[in-house]
């Protein structure tokens, strides 16, 4: 499963990162399926 703790970056964005997303059209998107561990998600502060 994918780090569910928000980290902070080089250049002090936080990030997150989730092993699969929903898209709008309400498609999952696996991680795997496109060769990565984990997307990585910016957030606002």
């Amino acid at each position: 499963m994918a780090n569910q703790n928000p980290e902070k970056d080089e250049d002090n964005q936080r990030y997150i990162y989730r092993a699969s997303i929903t898209l709008k059209n309400g498609k999952k998107l696996y991680a795997k399926d496109c060769g990565k561990k984990a997307f990585k998600i910016p957030v606002k502060d």
